[in-house]
């Protein structure tokens, strides 16, 4: 494994004592792999304009740019080009699955969310964290203090999955409570209805926020590789089924790729960018397409 890839491997972040080391490591390995930097083009030094608006400040006029041009431009300064972030992880308790894998979902979105707020927060962007199951459980409101961090890394360390999933419930909440639009990162395996979920989603979409969705799912969850006689329990009602997994395993990947297709598909239309994160993989490609998003936002 190039030594990128080794510190951004599921397994390794799980044996790291905290969820600072997790972060560090993580969008620091991701960094050293890409050229250029990830943070062209993300400056915290980055600013620009916009056009007058009657009650805009005249000290703010760029008379430069109306020398050249006769028209009224505002300097638009740091706090107002980056970005708002609020990161939602599904703490419900089907996020404790990990199947035959090195970590959880929950663990795996975990290190997800901590290394996307080591990475906003070192870019200047205000970033806050919400914790899901039924309803919300806990709340950090976006900040862009480098201090910030340190709140959101330690909910996340003490972070549990418990309760039944109730994501489309919690999308309204959070479309109806947010004050600011800017950037909704849902981190989740999207275990609830779909027409439901994309209603949120869209919710979202209308009040102007970008959304941007890591579908986490097991490898298990993906394939069905297990063999011989499995006991399955449902994580969040206790259901129980004994069967042969060989025998389902076919209908079962076949209806798996169905629903993917579904939710890209719905996702696509609703102009929310939408990534499947496997937990047994490395966390770069995630990593890659927030990077992506933030770069089409400016």
């Amino acid at each position: 494994m190039r030594q990128k890839h080794k510190y951004l491997d599921p397994l390794f972040l799980s044996k790291l004592a905290n969820m600072d080391l997790v972060a560090r490591c993580a969008v620091e390995g991701f960094f050293s792999g890409l050229h250029p930097s990830p943070f062209h083009g993300f400056s915290v030094e980055y600013s620009d304009h916009r056009e007058y608006h009657p009650g805009d400040e005249l000290k703010f006029v760029d008379w430069k740019v109306y020398g050249r041009s006769d028209k009224l431009y505002i300097k638009q300064f740091q706090q107002e080009t980056n970005t708002v972030a609020y990161i939602l992880l599904d703490s419900s308790k089907s996020m404790s699955f990990s199947g035959e894998g090195p970590v959880s979902k929950i663990d795996y979105g975990s290190f997800l969310a901590a290394a996307l707020s080591y990475l906003m927060l070192k870019q200047g962007d205000s970033t806050g964290l919400v914790l899901f199951a039924e309803g919300v459980t806990s709340q950090i409101p976006p900040k862009s203090r480098r201090t910030h961090l340190n709140m959101i890394l330690a909910e996340l360390q003490h972070n549990r999955p418990s309760g039944r999933t109730n994501l489309a419930g919690v999308l309204h909440t959070i479309a109806e409570t947010t004050k600011r639009r800017g950037l909704v990162i849902l981190i989740s395996d999207l275990l609830d209805d779909e027409g439901d979920i994309l209603k949120g989603l869209a919710h979202l979409k209308f009040l102007k926020h970008d959304v941007i969705v890591f579908h986490t799912m097991d490898h298990q969850e993906l394939n069905l590789d297990y063999e011989g006689l499995i006991q399955f329990e449902d994580l969040e009602s206790k259901a129980k089924m004994r069967t042969f997994p060989r025998s389902l395993r076919e209908k079962y990947r076949q209806r798996v790729a169905e629903f993917l297709s579904d939710i890209e598909r719905s996702t696509r239309k609703n102009d929310v960018d939408y990534r499947l994160v496997d937990t047994s993989k490395p966390l770069d490609r995630a990593l890659m397409a927030y990077l992506a998003k933030r770069r089409r936002m400016m």
